[in-house]
């Protein structure tokens, strides 16, 4: 290719992409949930949180830390807003906010939710 030729321009999905890696701050966001996500006690809050809503007792029980380890994970995901919560009288109900996901194709989706259902043994 000589100095003169000029490039082809790039299509308009490369163009939607780099404008959207031009987004800092999404990409920032995005690391940061990637980096919260890579923390194994977090993984295991958000995948348990992903059959239901919990309370941090529940939560706690379930993965055998204290509480207090749980209110702190807690905390980091739902600064992420990876999770949701909801008050009832005293207690706080947590749930996994699938929207703070929004990297996640429908499918992986879908092929997460079919994982964490219940295996049903068939019937002979």
């Amino acid at each position: 290719m000589s100095a003169t030729t000029t490039r082809p321009t790039p299509p308009a999905r490369v163009e939607r992409v780099r404008r959207a890696l031009g987004d800092h701050a999404q990409v920032s966001r995005l690391a940061l949930t990637f980096r919260a996500l890579g923390d194994p006690t977090r993984s295991k809050l958000v995948y348990a949180l992903s059959l239901g809503e919990l309370c941090p007792s529940e939560l706690a029980q379930a993965l055998g830390i204290t509480l207090s380890a749980v209110s702190h994970q807690l905390r980091v995901l739902r600064d992420l807003e990876i999770v949701r919560v909801r008050r009832q009288g005293k207690t706080q109900w947590y749930g996994l906010n699938e929207s703070a996901l929004w990297f996640c194709s429908p499918r992986m989706c879908q092929m997460w939710r079919q994982a964490t259902e219940p295996v049903v043994p068939a019937r002979s």
